[in-house]
């Protein structure tokens, strides 16, 4: 296949995507300070144990991801994520003016399930529907996004709660959604047949260019949950991703509190957060590069063996309170995050393509979702349970359990067969 590039109409479906992931991800990195900051409102309660609303939020996810997944396969991306959109915002607003545990309860809830189906369902869906050949590059640059939010989202949380006021952020963030819909009603298309181009910037004729977009507006997956819940394809997926993206969410939620707990001051720790989250930005690129030139399940396995090596890295760091090993594993981590964004989308549709994705996806992102936000209950009950002045300790477990369970994922990523099984 020759390369003719993305095209500018690919290059702004990849941006936009981009933006979607940074501002979808940054409901769980802004944890790192919100929830400090709620903790010292609402009174009476910690910051490690807020994290627990975030985690039933995503358990609230699953039937939403279900539902959207399930519109988008009837009515097309666009719409579905407008009204997405919209609701995230408002839920911004309300999350940033918590003063109960009750009203944060419910905010932080919906606020995780939200921000979950927008950060894997709709990019996804549009990566899919643009670069079906093109994937690994195309979601190498739009997966930047979730470092990128890493390393801006966290400070200026924290600079605008200072400066301006604890409501401030949320409201910035909620006018930022809005923007974003308005972009998505008059400039995004969610097909490239719609938008006169070709998927991958690939040239077809103007009657395979129409047939391709009848095919992806009628075409009936055999892809049902029935069928799926006995596809050993599916269920490698789910298992590959979910117990990686375990380890992602948790530590992601915690880095600023593990890094204090290691005697490192707020100031700093948010420091090191934006200088390894920056250095993480190129290498989401690099994985999406690995990926095109090497293959998905090759790129799948070598990530997940780097991965469980990052889960027992991060253990000795805690475990002996290196202020070195825990910054290192901090920086390791950024340059694996992006990764994890880019890798699951990527093998969904090279196992199932791009016909019977939107199918297969509003079944995988709800299995998956559900077993990473166990992290967010694993992570407040070891540190519970080991007592607050023991956090290091307690890290060290939470990343020997993440790490174990991460050999498994290894386990099923050599096993999976890379053979389409969808329509192509």
């Amino acid at each position: 296949m020759k390369n003719r590039g993305f095209g500018r109409q690919g290059w702004w479906i990849i941006i936009y995507t981009l933006l979607l992931y940074l501002f979808s991800s940054s409901a769980a990195d802004t944890l790192n300070v919100t929830t400090m900051g709620h903790a010292a409102i609402i009174g009476g309660v910690t910051s490690s144990s807020l994290l627990i609303w975030a985690a039933v939020g995503g358990f609230v996810s699953v039937p939403i991801v279900i539902i959207f997944g399930s519109a988008v396969k009837k009515k097309g991306v666009k719409w579905p994520t407008i009204i997405l959109l919209i609701l995230l915002a408002i839920n911004w607003v309300t999350y940033g003016n918590c003063h109960t545990l009750v009203s944060y309860a419910v905010a932080a809830t919906l606020l995780s399930a939200l921000a979950n189906t927008l950060n894997l369902v709709p990019t996804q869906q549009l990566m899919n529907n643009w670069f079906p050949k093109k994937k690994g590059i195309a979601l190498g640059w739009s997966t930047m996004g979730m470092p990128i939010d890493s390393a801006i989202s966290v400070g200026i949380f924290q600079y605008l709660m200072n400066h301006f006021g604890f409501k401030t952020p949320f409201i910035v963030w909620a006018i930022i959604l809005v923007i974003l819909a308005v972009i998505l009603i008059f400039f995004v298309k969610g097909n490239p047949e719609e938008a006169g181009a070709y998927p991958d910037n690939e040239p077809v004729s103007k009657e395979e260019m129409e047939e391709n977009l009848r095919l992806m507006n009628e075409y009936k997956s055999e892809f049902t949950f029935g069928r799926l819940m006995i596809t050993k394809q599916f269920w490698a997926i789910v298992i590959i991703f979910g117990l990686m993206f375990m380890g992602l969410v948790g530590t992601m939620a915690q880095l600023v509190p593990r890094l204090m707990y290691v005697g490192i001051d707020q100031n700093m720790a948010i420091m090191w957060l934006t200088i390894a989250s920056i250095v993480g930005i190129p290498t989401s690129f690099l994985w999406g590069l690995i990926d095109q030139r090497v293959g998905t399940k090759k790129t799948v396995v070598v990530y997940a063996v780097l991965w469980t090596l990052l889960m027992f890295v991060s253990a000795l760091g805690s475990g002996r309170v290196s202020v070195g090993i825990s910054v290192a594993s901090v920086i390791f981590l950024s340059c694996m995050h992006g990764g994890m964004g880019n890798l699951m989308p990527s093998l969904v549709i090279q196992l199932f393509g791009r016909y019977d994705f939107a199918s297969v996806n509003r079944f995988v992102v709800p299995f998956v979702v559900a077993i990473r936000t166990i992290s967010l209950l694993l992570i407040p009950m070891v540190l519970a349970i080991v007592g607050e002045a023991n956090g290091n300790l307690g890290f060290k477990y939470i990343y020997i359990v993440l790490g174990i369970l991460s050999c498994i994922s290894i386990i099923c990523a050599f096993a999976v067969k890379d053979k389409c099984i969808g329509k192509e």
